[in-house]
Order: C-alpha cells, then sequence, then structure tokens
C-alpha cells in the first residue's frame, strides 16, 4: 500500500482499541489449510525417515516457513538433520501433496473481511507460507481485501522474529500502535508482539494453554467478528 493510502482516526471505545489497520495469518486464520499441512508433512517425513509426527507438532509451529519449522522437528526428535538440498526436495513433496487439495476459507472470515473493509480499516496478509501457496490457497474475492501480502518468499527471517509483521506494517505505512495482528499459533504471536503490535489469537488449531502471549483469545472466528462489530459500531 502506498503512504498515500488515508487511515481513519479512530478513537477507543469504553478503553477498547479500534484498530486503524489489521494484519492477518493466512492459514488457520483466513484459510482452513493447516490439517492439510500437517498431514503433507507427517506423509512425507514418514517416508523419508519413518518419523512419526502428531499433529500437533505441526500446529505448534505454524508461522515459521517450512524449511525451519521442518529444522526445527529434526533437532527436537534428535534426527540429522539433512542438506539444504534435501530439505528442499523434501518441501517440494510437501506442497505437491498439499496441493492436490482445494482449501477453503473459514466462513465467518469473509465477515469480518467485510465489516473492516467498510470501516476503511487497511488490511494484510503476514504468512509463513510461500507466495506459490498464497495463490494456490486463496481466491480474488478473498485477496483484494489486502493491501499488502507479505509471504516467506519477501523476508530473510520467519515468524517467530518480528521481521514479518514489521514488513506489513511498513507496506501498510502504518504505525505499530494502529496495528492489530490475528494468529492462531504460538510463533505468530511472538513474531507479533516482538514487532510491538497487539496481536490477537484464534483457537482454530491450538487451545488456549498455547496462546497465552496473545492480548486476546477467542474460541472461533464467529466471537472475532462479534467482538469487531461491537469496537467498530455495527450492530
Amino acid at each position: 500500500m502506498s503512504e498515500e493510502l488515508e487511515i481513519p482516526v479512530i478513537a477507543e471505545r469504553h478503553g477498547e482499541k479500534r484498530y486503524r489497520a489489521v494484519l492477518f495469518d493466512m492459514d488457520g486464520i483466513v484459510a482452513d489449510s493447516m490439517d492439510y499441512h500437517a498431514e503433507g508433512w507427517r506423509q512425507v517425513l514418514r517416508e523419508y525417515c519413518g518419523l512419526e509426527l502428531t499433529r500437533e507438532d505441526i500446529f505448534k509451529r505454524e508461522g515459521m516457513s517450512g524449511l525451519e519449522s521442518i529444522v526445527d522437528i529434526f533437532e527436537e526428535k534428535g534426527v540429522p538433520v539433512p542438506s539444504g538440498e534435501v530439505l528442499s526436495e523434501l518441501r517440494e513433496k510437501k506442497l505437491e501433496l498439499f496441493e492436490r487439495h482445494d482449501v477453503t476459507v473459514f466462513p465467518a472470515i469473509r465477515d469480518i473481511l467485510d465489516l473492516l473493509s467498510q470501516k476503511k480499516v487497511a488490511m494484510g496478509l503476514v504468512t509463513g507460507s510461500l507466495r506459490r501457496s498464497v495463490q494456490h490457497v486463496l481466491r480474488d474475492d478473498v485477496l483484494r481485501h489486502f493491501e499488502a501480502v507479505v509471504t516467506v518468499d519477501d523476508i530473510s527471517k520467519g515468524k517467530p522474529d518480528p521481521e514479518p509483521y514489521l514488513c506489513g506494517m511498513a507496506r501498510l505505512g502504518a504505525e505499530k500502535s494502529d496495528v492489530l495482528a490475528v494468529e492462531n499459533a504460538p510463533m505468530g504471536i511472538l513474531s507479533a508482539k516482538r514487532a510491538g503490535i497487539d496481536c490477537f489469537a484464534i483457537e482454530t488449531t491450538l487451545d488456549e494453554s498455547f496462546l497465552t502471549g496473545a492480548d486476546r483469545i477467542f474460541g472461533n472466528h464467529a466471537d472475532l467478528y462479534d467482538y469487531f462489530c461491537r469496537m467498530y459500531n455495527a450492530i
């Protein structure tokens, strides 16, 4: 988004902030895709080295780039980390499995995006996925809401480093105090907080015990939508 974007001045309501810009994670927040990511990695690593992973092994690392998350898993499980070439081959196999699926977005996310668009709130997407995966997962009717899209292709350090969210803020031309991140995993929450911005979390893949670093935790998208409705006087 260009620096010329007019971001409305929004006051706080009853001590709760109405944000001028919102940055959304993609997998598990916009797209209902995490089961497909998890199953892809579980199959690839089972075939590669017999490693049996749980869905939680993948979910708790969501937000990290695919390669970083798998290196982290190898190290945690005491498995020798393969060469960069082999890691890239494993990622390609996983991507091929993932791209066999027709991924849908969470129904209530459309309501959230429509509401914030109506209220002239600037929005961006900050994901640990490749741009290739964004193009596979999201259709134009969803992508049109995002004035900035940050993927792992755009950064040198992924979540939990603050760089992804700092990049998203810079592309929106927004100040830290005006920005909210919406996440579903601890690595993404940590990235947002390290970037100096508020963060809400939704329990789409992990329960609240993993999300305690967030400023607010919501049980589902509908609860977050209701919150935004109250904050932005939509109802």
